[in-house]
C-alpha cells in the first residue's frame, strides 16, 4: 500500500472514530461528503495540474489528529496574537477558544460575531444555506478535510444598512505542544444589503513543530455590501498551510482581500471569487515573503458570471534562499458576462540565484466584449537603480534593501488598518539587508 494511501485510510479511520456529534441532518451529511471526497482524492500528487509544484512526498509519511486540547499562546507569539489594539478578538489556539483572549467589545445592532457550534445549536437551520455549502471539495482535498473534521471558527453576519465599528481580528494559533496535530478552522461571513464589514484572519505558530493547518473561509458579500478581508500566515518554520476563501458577490457588491504571507514549511492559499451579481467588484492581492527551504503558493479562481463586473488581482513574491514560489491565477468570463473589465498582475523578486518563482496567469474568456489583461515578471533588483544608488554614497546592503522595500512598499500602502500596515513593515524589515535605510524612508 502506498504511504498517500496509508494517509487516505487513517483519515478515514479517525473520522469513524469520532463520536456522533449532536449536529442537524444536514450538517452531518456535508461531513460525510467532505470525507468521501477526500478518500476519493487524497493528499494531491504532481500529476495534479494544480498541484504539481508542491511536493507532498513527506506530508504523506505522517499522520495529523486533530488536538484534542487547548494549548497555550507561546511567549513569542504574544504579539501575534494581540494584534491590531482597537478591534473586537477572538483567539483559537490549537483549534479551540481561548476565552482568557477573547475582547469582543459591545457590537453595534445588527452584528453578530459567534461561534459556530452556538450558532448550529441554536439556529441550525439559518446556516443551512451557507456553512460548509461554498468550498470546493471535489478540487481541494484540505478544504475537504476541513469539512469532515471541523470542530470550532466563528460566523459572522452584518444586518442590512450597518457598519461594523471596528475591525474583527480572529487569530488561529498553535502552541508549543502542537507536534502532529492537524486544525482545521471554519469562518463563514454573510453581510446583507448595504453593509460592512472589515476583518483580519491570523494563522500563526511556533518554529521547529511539524503540524498541518486547514482552514476554510465561506464569505457571502449582499449587494451593495463591502468585506475587507486581511489574511496572514505566519505559520512555524515546520508547519503546512493549506487554506482556502470562497467569495460570492451580489450585485454592486465589493470583496477586498489582501494577503501576508511569510510563514510555513509549505504554505498555500486558494482564493475562489465569484461575481454573481451586475456591479460587483472584486480585489485581491497578496505579498509572500520566504527564506531558505520555504515553499508557498496563491492559487486563485476569479469567475465573472454576469457582465458588468470588474476585478484587480495584484500578486508579489520576494524569494531569499533557496526557496520557491508558485502563481496560478484564472480569470473566467462566462458566455453572458459582457463588459468585463478584469486585471492580474505577478511579480517576484529573486534576491538570490537558488530561489525559484513559478507564474502561470491565465485567461478563459467565453464573451466577446470585454478587456481582460494579464501578465508576470520573475527578476532581480535592477543593476542600474543598484549602481545609481551606490554612485551616491549608499551602501550595498542598504541599496538592496532600498530597492526591495520599493518593490513591496505598494502592498502594504493598500492596508487600510494603520497597526497592522506597520506590523507588516516590520516583518519585511526583518529580512531585508541594509534594513536601517528601508526604515528611514518609510
Amino acid at each position: 500500500m502506498s504511504a498517500v494511501a496509508e494517509e487516505k485510510s487513517v483519515y478515514l479511520a479517525d473520522f469513524e472514530a469520532q463520536a456522533p456529534a449532536a449536529e442537524p441532518a444536514w450538517l452531518r451529511e456535508r461531513r460525510e461528503a467532505g470525507i468521501r471526497a477526500f478518500e476519493a482524492q487524497g493528499f494531491p500528487g504532481r500529476r495534479v495540474e494544480a498541484w504539481r509544484n508542491v511536493k507532498l512526498n513527506a506530508l504523506a509519511q505522517e499522520h495529523f489528529r486533530p488536538a484534542s486540547t487547548l494549548g497555550a499562546i507561546p511567549m513569542a507569539l504574544a504579539p501575534t496574537a494581540a494584534l491590531i489594539p482597537e478591534a473586537h478578538r477572538m483567539v483559537f489556539v490549537d483549534g479551540h477558544l481561548s476565552e482568557s483572549h477573547e475582547s469582543m467589545n459591545a457590537l453595534p445592532a445588527g452584528v453578530a460575531v459567534r461561534r459556530l457550534p452556538e450558532a448550529v445549536a441554536s439556529e441550525p437551520d439559518a446556516l443551512q444555506a451557507d456553512l460548509a455549502a461554498r468550498a470546493e471539495l471535489d478540487h481541494h482535498p484540505f478544504a475537504a478535510l476541513n469539512t469532515a473534521f471541523w470542530s470550532d471558527g466563528v460566523v459572522v453576519d452584518v444586518a442590512a444598512d450597518t457598519a461594523v465599528d471596528q475591525p474583527i481580528v480572529l487569530v488561529f494559533m498553535a502552541s508549543e505542544a502542537a507536534a502532529g496535530v492537524a486544525v482545521y478552522p471554519r469562518v463563514l461571513v454573510r453581510t446583507a444589503a448595504g453593509a460592512e464589514v472589515e476583518l483580519a484572519i491570523v494563522h500563526a505558530g511556533p518554529d521547529g513543530l511539524s503540524y498541518m493547518s486547514c482552514p476554510v473561509v465561506e464569505v457571502s458579500v449582499g449587494d451593495n455590501s463591502r468585506v475587507t478581508l486581511h489574511h496572514l500566515q505566519e505559520e512555524g518554520d515546520g508547519a503546512y498551510h493549506f487554506g482556502l476563501v470562497h467569495a460570492d458577490l451580489g450585485r454592486d457588491a465589493r470583496f477586498h482581500a489582501h494577503s501576508f504571507s511569510t510563514g510555513a514549511k509549505i504554505g498555500r492559499t486558494d482564493f475562489y471569487v465569484n461575481l454573481n451579481g451586475e456591479g460587483a467588484h472584486a480585489e485581491l492581492g497578496g505579498l509572500s515573503l520566504v527564506n531558505d527551504g520555504q515553499y508557498t503558493d496563491y492559487h486563485t479562481w476569479v469567475r465573472h458570471q454576469v457582465g458588468h463586473c470588474t476585478s484587480e488581482q495584484l500578486f508579489k513574491g520576494i524569494l531569499d534562499g533557496k526557496a520557491e514560489s508558485v502563481f496560478d491565477g484564472l480569470i473566467r468570463v462566462a458566455k453572458d458576462a459582457q463588459k468585463t473589465d478584469s486585471q492580474q498582475q505577478n511579480r517576484n523578486l529573486l534576491l538570490s540565484p537558488r530561489a525559484l518563482a513559478h507564474s502561470n496567469p491565465r485567461l478563459e474568456i467565453y464573451a466577446d466584449d470585454v478587456k481582460c489583461a494579464h501578465g508576470s515578471t520573475v527578476g532581480q533588483l535592477d543593476k542600474d537603480a543598484l549602481f545609481y544608488l551606490r554612485s551616491r554614497g549608499i551602501g550595498e546592503k542598504d541599496a538592496r534593501g532600498l530597492l526591495t522595500f520599493a518593490f513591496a512598499n505598494d502592498m502594504l500602502e493598500a492596508v487600510g488598518i494603520e497597526s497592522l500596515k506597520q506590523y507588516q513593515r516590520e516583518r519585511l524589515f526583518g529580512i531585508l539587508p541594509g534594513d536601517e535605510a528601508a526604515k528611514e524612508l518609510s
